[in-house]
């Protein structure tokens, strides 16, 4: 209906247009040239001596010197990696790392979208040495940053692999970790993404304590009771976390990461055998 209705109008101007032209050429009076008006000032618009800012909630970073960055950080999250072996010889795996960058180019805040190291003592090291980073500075607002890297496994025996029903069953037999794990997810969305290496009970380290469940350790008191948990698993010490690493679903749940560890740590477990397991489940 629109383009039918402007069509007579677009005619009639034509018409008219034609009407006038024949009357000059057949020595008609010629109408009169219209008076223009004169032009309205507009008034001058103030701007800051700076020029004008446009802020926005994400503004805009230069991608190649953020590269640059990470590169040059390298030898430093090699020092991270290489902490973590000297207490877990065998770890490795990958991560993918979130920041956000604020307008001075430092680290707002940070977390692991992705991690498969399972020990929360490295993670912890590569975060920090983000935080303690001069990032490129963003244009017109902070800046998302994500990255990813890792390390293969060296030349030692890599750990047996392990399905998530061994943890998730241990667990579901603990009534006091469950409720501390339940605790810690309280009021968060989404789920925890766990990877840990597990090793045979007797093996004295952290976390735990002692020489494993049921002989005492870190929690004396608790022994009897891990003791009978362990046997109840599958073996006579059982077995136990010898490192935990976390990615939590997202900003809101990143602080409670070290809740989540505290939690699990002294989880008694089915025995991995004579040797270290690897295992991711996801709470």
């Amino acid at each position: 209906m629109s383009v039918s209705t402007r069509r007579p109008i677009v005619l009639t101007l034509s018409l008219f247009a034609g009407v006038s032209l024949a009357a000059v050429a057949c020595g008609g009076s010629t109408p009169p040239p219209k008076t223009e008006e004169p032009a309205r000032e507009e008034p001058a618009r103030e701007v800051p001596s700076g020029g004008p800012t446009i802020e926005q909630e994400l503004g805009s970073i230069d991608q190649r010197a953020v590269e640059r960055k990470f590169d040059d950080l390298q030898s430093k999250l090699e020092v991270c990696h290489k902490q973590g072996r000297d207490r877990v010889e065998y770890l490795s795996g990958d991560v993918k790392v979130f920041m956000r960058v604020g307008k001075d180019g430092r680290v707002r805040y940070s977390w692991f979208e992705e991690s498969t190291l399972g020990d929360r003592d490295t993670e912890k090291c590569i975060l920090d040495l983000f935080a303690a980073t001069d990032w490129p500075k963003p244009q017109g607002g902070e800046a998302e940053v994500r990255n990813g890297f890792g390390w293969p496994g060296g030349s030692e025996r890599a750990p047996t692999p392990w399905g998530p029903e061994k943890v998730i069953g241990a667990l579901d037999d603990d009534k006091d970790a469950k409720k501390g794990v339940e605790k810690c997810k309280s009021g968060v969305s989404g789920e925890f993404h766990v990877t840990a290496y597990v090793e045979p009970g007797e093996v004295e380290g952290e976390p735990g304590g002692g020489k494993g469940p049921g002989k005492g350790g870190k929690n004396p008191g608790k022994g009897g009771k891990q003791g009978a948990n362990a046997a109840k698993a599958g073996g006579e010490h059982g077995g136990r976390f010898k490192a935990i690493g976390v990615a939590p679903p997202g900003k809101e749940a990143a602080d409670k990461v070290d809740c989540i560890v505290d939690a699990l740590k002294n989880l008694p477990l089915p025995s991995p055998g004579s040797y270290a397991a690897k295992v991711t489940f996801s709470l």
